[in-house]
């Protein structure tokens, strides 16, 4: 609806508003002058919104054929219902489950399912119907149900038009463009993959900090090259020039700085924002999450570096993302490389982030970009791919780099291998060299890298989300902040945890027929009789006092059969059910939800019980599923 043509409407129904007021006050008889407006007022609106009607009418007579599929598809819901996989009674999450349980569970899936279908179907048509909005339905209804407009048409009429003006009663809020909102379920994930990832920066000993989300704008210009147009910079509000962090490593040197931090092992994970072109699907946000491990300080050559490597696989490893792999390279090999091969060092920066692309594009487009875009010479663009193209394994693609004496007596290339060679003699003391490949042409981006750089990448799976991690050696960073003269070294990693999600969520609806509902109550306390609530509370009190996650209906005088239907439907996997004759023998019923099994316990040894069932109390989970698997880092995810 034009916005003249809504403010006519609007003007009307507001002048017969205060005409019909004035007239209530008054018990004057009406003047045929005040007729005669009424009488105007309604023709001119009925006019509007006639004229809107065939307007509209135009504009459907337009999109019939854009119309047509959708109405097929609402004739015979039947047929698309039956194309909705909601899981077999064969999958292996109803192992153990009585038949009748496992129909329910389908028949529930399988109608919400149709239900998200149908509303999926209405949005579509709704969107193909050439603009013919909810309210403009609304007021054309007021208008062709009444011959006369009276009072109270013109009441519901101005409701309609101020609902329009306001952007329609049926309009959604949007959220930000490369943002999203977390459900319930979602948010279980993260909270678990946090909790693993704090466990492993705790174990090597790294405390945690916590820096602004904003910084001033002067500290993160001209650190990230040409990244630095992803920037958010905050609104001038008349003081300091303010942007939103573009990650946690800059605002890490300017909190070492300030702070005259000489040495530390830090461990940050917050929101960093970039002005991206969002892919939601690959994990890429412009509002996201990092994990950030870093050491500064002066320590032995490479052993900070390989610890930052080591703590990245262990996380990777510990997640359930399938096979990982960290590829490897030395930023001053590169700038060898590209030196060697006669670039300009004007022109370091700008062709390492085409060769940064080698990852996403073939060498071809590569060299097209180097010798088109960047005015690179195409006899040094050929020199550059002899070397790039070169990977494996690390002790393997040592050998072949010295065999062939590719980089000659290049002091600092050669300076440059001798840093990865003890690098990856450490990783494999620690069992941590079989996830490493040699990667010449790995560049990362960001201008601050000084020695070795890192990146994390997932090698299974159907998922294409790029690098879930990555990281390197900045020696310079902080000295940018510094007294002149004064260096301290860091090197550090940070986890992709969002592309990490986009992987785990993946995993979570291929096993469970495209749910990724996890328990996040433990024991769901029930009763059978009436006025059981506060026998109920009890039972739950003791619970919690045992640090075990349980809930008691909300309700009052539940049926236990929806009680049950509740639990199952939530994946909770334990009953307590309370009766008057088991409380009379001081005994409560605990019924197995996956094991269909339930027997009667003595109120007072309810947490044992429970304990020796297999519950485990809040925040303990990880440490029973290593002590259960033996291993030293897993997932307690349930994949």
């Amino acid at each position: 609806m034009a916005s003249a043509q809504i403010m006519q409407c609007a003007t009307l129904c507001q002048n017969a508003s205060m005409k019909r007021m004035g007239m209530e006050s008054t018990t004057a008889p009406l003047s045929s002058s005040d007729c005669g407006n009424w009488k105007t007022a309604a023709q001119s609106c009925r006019e509007v919104v006639l004229a809107l009607k065939k307007t509209y009418q135009e504009e459907i007579e337009k999109h019939v054929e854009v119309l047509r599929p959708f109405l097929s598809a609402s004739e015979t819901p039947a047929t698309a219902s039956k194309e909705i996989n909601v899981g077999n009674p064969t999958d292996p999450e109803f192992a153990g489950k009585p038949p009748a349980t496992v129909e329910k569970i389908l028949k529930k899936r399988r109608d919400k399912a149709e239900k998200a279908a149908a509303k999926a179907a209405a949005k579509k048509q709704r969107a193909a119907s050439g603009g013919l909005a909810d309210g403009v339905v609304k007021i054309l209804k007021i208008l062709e149900t009444r011959k006369h407009l009276n009072w109270e048409a013109f009441g519901e009429l101005g409701e309609a038009v101020d609902g329009l003006l306001a952007g329609g009663a049926q309009r959604k809020p949007k959220i930000a463009k490369g943002t999203r909102d977390y459900l319930p379920d979602q948010m279980m994930i993260r909270d678990q993959a946090f909790q693993i990832i704090r466990r492993v920066f705790r174990r090597h000993g790294a405390v945690e900090i916590d820096t602004p989300v904003f910084e001033l704008k002067e500290t993160l210009t001209g650190k990230y090259g040409e990244d630095s147009k992803l920037i958010y910079n905050l609104a001038d509000q008349g003081g300091e020039l303010l942007a939103l962090r573009y990650d946690l490593t800059v605002p890490l040197a300017r909190f070492l700085a300030l702070n005259s931090v000489g040495n530390i092992k830090r461990f940050h994970i917050g929101k960093v924002y970039r002005r991206d072109q969002p892919a939601l699907a690959r994990g890429r946000y412009r509002e996201f999450y990092q994990c950030d491990f870093d050491i500064a300080g002066l320590y032995g050559r490479m052993v900070p570096d390989a610890e930052c490597v080591a703590v990245a696989c262990e996380i990777l490893n510990s997640l359930p993302i399938g096979d990982f792999g960290l590829k490897v390279n030395h930023r001053k090999l590169l700038d060898s490389i590209l030196e060697i091969s006669g670039v300009p060092s004007d022109k370091f920066r700008t062709i390492c982030s085409a060769v940064d692309k080698l990852d996403k594009e073939p060498w071809e487009n590569v060299r097209k970009e180097m010798v088109e875009e960047k005015g690179l010479d195409g006899a040094a663009a050929d020199r550059i791919g002899k070397f790039v193209l070169l990977n494996g394994e690390p002790r393997e693609m040592m050998k072949q780099l010295r065999s062939s004496n590719a980089f000659g007596d290049h002091k600092v290339a050669c300076n440059a291998l001798e840093d990865l060679d003890i690098m990856f003699g450490y990783l494999e003391a620690m069992g941590k060299l079989k996830y490493i490949s040699f990667d010449l042409s790995l560049a990362r981006g960001l201008d601050y890298y000084t020695g070795v750089i890192y990146e994390a990448v997932c090698m299974s799976g159907n998922t294409q989300v790029g690098s879930i991690g990555g990281g390197g050696r900045y020696d310079n960073l902080v000295s940018m902040f510094q007294d002149a003269g004064k260096v301290t070294p860091c090197v550090g990693v940070s986890v992709g945890i969002e592309r990490v999600f986009t992987l785990i969520e993946a995993r979570l609806r291929e096993k469970q027929g495209g749910s990724i509902k996890q328990p996040n109550v433990k024991v769901l306390v029930a009763s059978t009789g009436q006025n059981m609530t506060v026998e109920c509370m009890k039972i739950a009190q003791r619970l919690w006092d045992a640090n075990i996650s349980a809930e008691f209906s909300q309700k009052e005088n539940p049926k236990l059969k929806f009680e049950l239907r509740d639990a199952l439907d939530r994946v909770i996997p334990f009953m307590v059910i309370v009766g008057e004759s088991e409380l009379a023998e001081g005994k409560v019923l605990v019924k197995d939800l996956a094991a269909a099994k339930e027997d009667k316990v003595l109120l007072d040894e309810l947490v044992e019980a429970l304990f020796k069932k297999g519950v485990v109390p809040v925040g303990c989970e990880f440490a029973a599923e290593m002590a259960k698997e033996g291993k030293y880092c897993l997932s307690s995810l349930n994949i």
